[in-house]
């Protein structure tokens, strides 16, 4: 991997709507707002990669921009991703469409905010407390400003609702259309072509090759928290739906509109 990438990933500074030349110039910029039919999407793990193969089956799109998002508590092999968009990139030619380099995108600001600053507020107001909602949310609303920037209306993610019968507290419906929600209000699709998708097994046929669940990805050092000691999930819709609602969404909005109105792009 590049020198300077591993420097952004140990530095992890705010990447959200001001970007290094060599890795979004000016000219790159203009170059993606004239791309045919473009999308942006997250390259993480196994569900995301499947999302694009699926997404790119509508005929909707023609080119792909690749997004790498980290936060604070990721840890492992950051190449990882990037052999990922590769390996779309490998794929996706051969069925008419472009696929760019990624870009790299982050903001301790944004996470702090929505992940922990407001941890014990969070305990009183809505009865519990889980990293994991304000996170999804966060990996979202990071890539509107990109959208802004290179005029894009698209971002493909990998949720889906249901893992082989298991539920991940910050991928069910009330979380989905919170995210999606958010992503409206600033004229941006979101995109979740694996959201009715159970199987796992379906998941690897779309991709065609064996690939098991939380492989070959980064992992988290929260992960599992909201797990009872049986690893079952416990949780109230009312109380994420307030969550949502009360606190989450109005201010991820508030931030992502003060970096859309400071892009300074030309």
């Amino acid at each position: 991997m590049q020198k300077r990438l591993l420097e952004i990933f140990s530095r992890k500074p705010e990447l959200i709507n001001r970007f290094p030349s060599w890795m979004l110039s000016e000219e790159r910029i203009r170059s993606l707002r004239r791309a045919e039919a473009l999308a942006i999407a997250e390259i993480a793990g196994r569900d995301s990669v499947a999302a694009v193969l699926k997404a790119a089956e509508s005929g909707r799109i023609k080119t792909i921009l690749p997004t790498v998002a980290y936060t604070g508590t990721e840890f492992g092999d950051w190449s990882q991703p990037f052999e990922k968009a590769a390996f779309l990139r490998e794929v996706l030619r051969g069925r008419g469409l472009q696929v760019h380099e990624p870009v790299v995108l982050g903001s301790p600001e944004l996470w702090w905010i929505l992940c922990g600053r407001y941890a014990s507020k969070h305990v009183k107001e809505f009865g519990f407390y889980t990293p994991c909602l304000g996170c999804h949310l966060y990996f979202h609303a990071i890539r509107i400003p990109l959208s802004k920037m290179v005029d894009c209306t698209i971002v493909i993610g990998g949720e889906r609702e249901s893992h082989d019968g298991r539920i991940k507290l910050n991928q069910i419906g009330i979380a989905l259309d919170a995210y999606t929600d958010l992503l409206g209000r600033f004229g941006v699709e979101l995109l979740l072509p694996l959201r009715s998708i159970r199987s796992g097994e379906a998941v690897q046929r779309i991709i065609g090759s064996e690939w098991s669940e939380g492989s070959q990805q980064l992992l988290c050092v929260m992960r599992k928290n909201y797990l009872d000691e049986r690893g079952e999930v416990e949780y109230s819709e009312e109380a994420v739906r307030r969550y949502f609602d009360r606190f989450a969404l109005s201010t991820a909005e508030a931030m992502v509109q003060s970096y859309v109105r400071d892009l300074g792009h030309g």
